[in-house]
């Protein structure tokens, strides 16, 4: 009786098996020399990205004054009598870019009304520090050049002659100051998935420490 399988179609069976196995091998060792990069990688947002950016608006604020108040007139909207503590009226608005996980480059603008119940406000552009405590808990701390300006209180505040922070009063209608070092610290909570809620404090010791209070967007 002639057998099943012939014996020449065996050989040819272990012969293409064999030669399977080698080209899996061979597959498997380029595989190893050459990885596919992590999906984290492969899908890191391109710079002009939406996802690296994010917008806030905070509403300004309280204010404590280390040494209470200069002036001879009583702030507006004081707290106490010594003027420690006084509330803005105002907002403040910033643009966050992420240039990585740990460091911001941030925009901010506010417009308020201040102890005097004047206008003033501020431009900023610096660094911004970030950690992200937990994957909703975040804090970040920056530094960077500030220009401060405000209505001139000269003439307008019973008494104002001079402050420690814009010096002597001076004519004109509005008074201004730089500062390199300008910044603030940030408490963010990650409420929802774009929107976020942030506490901000821009440590100002020993002139004024200002805090404020408002919403994230992360795109």
């Amino acid at each position: 009786m002639r057998p099943f399988i012939s014996y020449r179609a065996i050989v040819l069976l272990l012969s293409i098996t064999a030669c399977a196995a080698s080209v899996r091998a061979g597959a498997d060792v380029e595989a190893v020399a050459s990885p596919k990069p992590p999906a984290a990688i492969a899908a890191q947002p391109g710079y002009l990205a939406p996802q690296r950016f994010v917008a806030g608006l905070n509403y300004t604020g309280l204010t404590y004054h280390p040494g209470g108040g200069e002036n001879i007139e009583h702030y507006k909207r004081s707290l106490d009598d010594k003027d420690y503590w006084v509330v803005l009226v105002g907002l403040q608005a910033d643009v966050d870019y992420k240039l990585h996980r740990f460091f911001y480059l941030r925009a901010t603008t506010a417009f308020y009304k201040d102890c005097s119940d004047l206008w003033a406000g501020y431009y900023h552009l610096g660094f911004r520090a970030n950690w992200d405590v937990t994957d909703r808990f975040s804090l970040r701390i920056g530094i960077g050049p500030t220009y401060l300006w405000r209505q001139n209180w000269f003439g307008r505040v019973k008494g104002y002659t001079k402050d420690s922070f814009f010096g002597a009063a001076k004519g004109g209608d509005y008074q201004g100051a730089f500062i390199w070092y300008g910044g603030d610290v940030d408490v963010e909570w990650k409420a929802w998935e774009h929107l976020s809620l942030v506490y901000s404090v821009i440590p100002g010791y020993p002139e004024v420490i200002t805090s404020s209070a408002g919403l994230r967007w992360n795109f």
